[in-house]
């Protein structure tokens, strides 16, 4: 006998939905991070009413007065993708006013919007429960930080050197004061400093002169 498997369509429904509020730090300051001015915001608490249910589309969602963001995480256990105000993903940061509704919408390839979840936005009380989110920022050299970083003797250089030419000396005792002495060069590993000219001739095998004994040939 042939046995006939029929696989049961899960419902196209939200199984999650939770909603926070955020409120800027201060009146009129910005609360998204992408803005270089936003230093954080305030999370608080937002209350669905009534309370979540899958077979519930309609909520109040009340906020404290001032929140102008609402931070919307939704999930569904369905093949059906999810649309946070016209944003795919299961979480979107979306701007409000009072009043103003967000839609959560499930979609299901070709057959479209398949379901349609209405957050409409009541400020009611305030945000005394609040926590501060700061936003994290990439650290900002001060104005009067030194042109470069680099050490003498193991220890941190912090002075000046952009009016030093092209180079600002080494030391000899551990760093305390700086060397400016040319040294030259040495043919015996550094006991002794050469200070001779060798110069770099270049005789050529047609009855050129050789200027030193570090000359070369390039004999045609």
């Amino acid at each position: 006998a042939l046995t006939r498997v029929v696989r049961e369509r899960v419902a196209a429904v939200l199984n999650f939905l939770n909603v926070d509020a955020q409120l800027p730090l201060t009146e009129g300051a910005d609360v998204d991070y992408m803005n270089k001015s936003s230093e954080g915001f305030k999370k608080a608490k937002a209350t669905l009413s009534p309370a979540f249910a899958s077979n519930v589309n309609a909520y109040d969602v009340l906020v404290p007065i001032g929140t102008t963001h609402l931070n919307i995480m939704a999930t569904s256990f369905s093949r059906a993708s999810v649309k946070i105000d016209g944003h795919p993903g299961n979480m979107a940061v979306v701007a409000v006013k009072d009043g103003a509704a967000v839609s959560v919408t499930l979609h299901d390839g070709a057959d479209g919007v398949v379901a349609t979840y209405v957050l409409t936005a009541k400020a009611s009380g305030d945000a005394s429960g609040a926590v501060t989110i700061l936003h994290e920022k990439p650290p900002v050299a001060a104005d009067d930080a030194p042109p470069h970083t680099h050490m003498h003797g193991g220890v941190a250089c912090t002075a000046d050197h952009s009016k030093d030419g092209d180079a600002h000396g080494h030391s000899h005792d551990g760093g305390k004061t700086t060397c400016t002495k040319d040294h030259g060069h040495s043919h015996d590993g550094g006991k002794t400093e050469c200070h001779e000219d060798h110069g770099h001739g270049h005789g050529h095998g047609h009855g050129e002169k050789k200027e030193e004994a570090h000359s070369h040939g390039h004999g045609h």
